[in-house]
């Protein structure tokens, strides 16, 4: 393997050179991809730090919303025979009615064999996919167009990366 040197970066004047910065990429990414999972490491560490030190306030409140429940519950035909809720100076607890549908697996099937299509959410989006197939003429009939770039790449190869630095520690 020939003397490697390093590129002036502030202009690549072969192809060498190039191949160097594509190097320097390769190395770059890698140390984020580092940097990146050593945050992620902390954030989780965190997390479940902060999920320790509150197990015990959200057991708390857990406990004090059960107990207010069943006051209410045993209380309800006094305390709720003209409104819904009570406002006391540090909250308030009460009924809301509520609504909740239950559903199974074959509900949609169901719901499309028995034509209850209003009851079938279906999000409407252009398929540009399927678009790439239609001609220019079609595309502006629909205020759509085709734009062709020639957009630049570049994309360091890590395994040979890898392995230039294994033959640079040797």
């Amino acid at each position: 393997m020939g003397t490697r040197y390093k590129p002036s970066m502030s202009k690549l004047e072969t192809l060498d050179d190039v191949n160097l910065a594509l190097r320097d990429i390769g190395l770059a990414e890698k140390e984020l991809e580092a940097i990146d999972n050593e945050a992620n490491k902390q954030i989780a560490e965190i997390k479940t730090d902060a999920a320790k030190k509150g197990e015990k306030l959200r057991s708390r409140i857990q406990d004090l919303s059960s107990k207010i429940a069943a006051f209410a519950e045993y209380n309800k035909a006094e305390l709720f025979k003209d409104n819904k809720s009570v406002e006391l100076s540090f909250g308030k607890f009460g009924f809301r009615k509520t609504t909740k549908i239950s559903m199974k697996k074959s509900t949609l099937e169901l719901l499309k064999k028995m034509k209850l299509l209003k009851c079938i959410r279906v999000k409407e989006e252009a398929d540009k996919v399927a678009m790439s197939e239609l001609t220019d003429e079609q595309l502006f009939q629909v205020d759509a167009c085709r734009k062709i770039t020639d957009d630049f790449f570049c994309e360091a190869d890590t395994e040979e990366i890898n392995k230039d630095l294994l033959q640079s520690a040797s």
